[in-house]
């Protein structure tokens, strides 16, 4: 009776919260019709889209649609982005997922340039309480913009299938909104996150990210999605198997949502509900679950709660044993799906797609083609300034020395620095060679996934449009049949054209390698640090015997094996280990027998990833210098020492080699730690 009780309360609410929902948007739109002034009028447009944006998608849409053609007369950058993302979003909730995508990639166009924070509307309207806006600062508000943009792309990702790239939106939203400190924003993100890593199976990041949730809503005081959380934590604990306590979140979840005016929560917790009491065998509150959620997806006119909710009733009535109100939501489910879930709308989302894809690769290749044009122009100011080094040495030689004897000594000098310095470029040149064999080899396997990709699909719909034709040539339908053969034909061309884009990279890859690169493998890196420690040791000691220090090893027995480059770490834990055997040494020679030379190696499981720690207790990092130390040839050994390429290796080899990090803790005088953090499963 209690629980009974509590549902009707709910959906009590449900109306009460309806009604003062559509008096406030009422209001506003009151307002948007007395007053001339275009600043307010944007105001009030994006407040009624909002208002709409979880209530009405077609109304969100025309009042986002309006507040964007004023935003553009204003000049407003970032009311432009965001009419455009609240657009894109209200797309999505009536399952237009290609238009959605498109729309909200030109809502990141313009937010991902900072100088859309250059003409921003700030504060608070006079005489209007009603008309608060954006009070943060204008690059806070660009990247709360943003983050919301790759959050919907997520949800967009996510509805398609696509979970490991809609997470891959969500942890870019995440930061974003990090960074600009919005937290309710950070809450809804780390709630849509939650589902997920729950639609990967991986139950126990998805109740991590949700009760972050969870404790932001609590924090904030903003629960219009509060709903929508409690029902993550009840389908994690579902998927965890402990179905009572996820039937407590989906009541919780009801009431919630009502109570917040989240429709689209009341709708997915009555069918959950509903299913749960199906499974029970309680079949008239099962009905009344589902058919309230019903009612409530006709009313939002939602298709992806529509297909829910159609769903839950087949199940029901299968369950019942009645095969013809079975057959009818089966029929209504095939509906609505071809509406949703048509070829057409795959390949128009995977077009648009591709072509992101296409548009940021174009800029990454930029990109790097302007860091290797910057490497070029140092490694030319640096030849400049070393010739004019040598010039002026020779100038000074000439007027200090005038034996020809000794001229022509110099002279002897000068070309065997010369031919230093070509050994020296070359060597460079080689490495740069290496490094560039190896950015082709890592990125070979995405370029050629696009085309292949796309071979994949069009030969798929070829597949599907035969099984047309066929049905067509029964009905002996000509006309049609030529049409669906012309269609066969424009997808045979795209199939071959993608296929010799695939072959041409391959031979491109051929063409530049001329030897296999080194592989990752699992290795044990406790194994691994053990075995360089003892070799740098001995190195030391074959270098001067006289040297003498307290190694320390402290390794982590619970370390599972890690993927990686065997001898790429190995030359990164030889390069630290060396470095600290090096300013121990050096500390001694000056501090005598008043100072006991320490190094220590140890490795640490921190959740997800694998730390490598080589501490010492020289004499620490100089902070002036500490900026410099992963810089190319940055040394502060003495000259014919140090080459200053150790760190800087080290530091691609993790960052960019593994996807992992290299930094570094000092204190002047006491010593210094370099820490290696690695991923557990090799990748980033």
């Amino acid at each position: 009776m209690k629980k009974h009780f509590s549902y009707c309360v709910a959906f009590f609410f449900v109306s009460i919260s309806a009604v003062a929902q559509q008096a406030y948007i009422d209001s506003f739109r009151r307002e948007v019709s007395l007053t001339n002034n275009d600043t307010i009028q944007l105001v009030l447009l994006r407040n009624i889209a909002r208002s709409y944006s979880e209530l009405n998608p077609d109304s969100a849409f025309f009042y986002a649609e309006q507040g964007l053609k004023v935003a553009r007369k204003l000049g407003f950058k970032l009311d432009e982005a965001s009419a455009l993302r609240e657009m894109g979003y209200a797309l999505l909730n009536r399952a237009n997922y290609p238009r959605s995508l498109q729309t909200v990639l030109s809502s990141m166009a313009i937010l991902e340039n900072p100088k859309s924070e250059q003409k921003v509307l700030v504060g608070k309207f006079p005489g209007d309480d009603e008309l608060m806006y954006r009070t943060a600062p204008p690059d806070k508000q660009r990247l709360s913009e943003l983050a919301f943009s790759h959050q919907i792309m997520g949800v967009l990702y996510a509805n398609s299938n696509n979970y490991e790239k809609a997470l891959t939106h969500h942890e870019q939203a995440r930061r974003n909104a990090e960074m600009s400190g919005n937290l309710p924003l950070q809450s809804i993100i780390n709630m849509t996150m939650a589902r997920a890593y729950l639609n990967l199976k991986k139950t126990d990041s998805a109740l991590i990210s949700e009760q972050l949730a969870y404790e932001q809503v609590m924090q904030t005081g903003f629960k219009r999605y509060l709903g929508s959380v409690l029902l993550n934590l009840g389908r994690i604990y579902a998927a965890k198997g402990n179905i009572p306590m996820a039937n407590e979140y989906y009541r919780k979840s009801l009431v919630a949502s009502a109570e917040n005016g989240y429709f689209r929560g009341v709708v997915a917790s009555s069918i959950l509900l509903g299913e749960y009491y199906l499974q029970t065998g309680k079949k008239d509150s099962a009905f009344h679950h589902i058919k309230e959620a019903l009612s409530a997806s006709q009313n939002l006119d939602a298709p992806d709660l529509l297909l829910r909710s159609y769903t839950a009733f087949a199940r029901y009535y299968q369950n019942a044993g009645n095969n013809d109100s079975t057959v009818k939501y089966q029929g209504l489910i095939i509906k609505i799906n071809e509406s949703i879930f048509n070829s057409k709308q795959s390949q128009e989302f995977q077009n648009i797609d591709f072509n992101e894809q296409q548009r940021l690769s174009e800029i990454e290749a930029a990109k790097t083609a302007e860091r290797a044009k910057f490497r070029t122009y140092v490694l030319i100011a640096g030849l400049v300034i070393f010739l004019f080094i040598v010039i002026m040495l020779y100038r000074n030689s000439l007027q200090r020395k005038k034996a020809n004897i000794l001229l022509s000594q110099q002279k002897d000098e000068l070309e065997s620095t010369l031919a230093t310095l070509k050994t020296t470029q070359n060597q460079l040149v080689q490495s740069e060679k290496m490094a560039s064999l190896g950015e082709l080899t890592a990125g070979i396997a995405h370029e050629i996934q696009n085309p292949l990709n796309f071979v994949n699909n069009f030969s798929e719909v070829n597949a599907e449009l035969i099984d047309e034709l066929k049905e067509e040539l029964t009905k002996d339908n000509k006309q049609q049949a030529t049409d669906i053969a012309n269609n066969i034909k424009e997808n045979e061309e795209k199939i071959i054209f993608h296929g010799k884009r695939a072959d041409a990279i391959v031979k491109s890859m051929l063409q530049h390698s001329r030897s296999s690169t080194s592989k990752k493998e699992l290795t044990d890196v406790n194994v691994l640090a053990d075995e360089y420690l003892r070799l740098a040791y001995h190195g030391m000691k074959a270098k001067d015997k006289s040297f003498n220090v307290d190694v320390k090893s402290e390794f982590d027995d619970t370390i599972e094996k890690v993927n990686v480059i065997q001898q790429d770490i190995g030359r990164v834990i030889l390069n630290l280990i060396t470095n600290a055997f090096y300013v121990v040494s050096e500390k001694k020679k000056l501090k005598g027998d008043n100072y006991e030379p320490i190094v220590t190696v140890s490795t640490k499981k921190e959740k997800d990833k694998i730390e490598i720690k080589v501490k010492d207790n020289g004499n620490g990092i100089p902070q002036k210098v500490l900026d410099k130390i992963f810089q190319p040839f940055f040394t502060t050994k003495p000259a014919g020492q140090g080459t200053g390429l150790g760190l800087s290796l080290s530091y691609d080899i993790i960052t960019n080699g593994h996807g992992g990090e290299l930094k570094v803790e000092t204190k002047e005088g006491e010593g210094s730690v370099f820490i290696i953090s690695l991923p557990v499963n090799g990748e980033k």
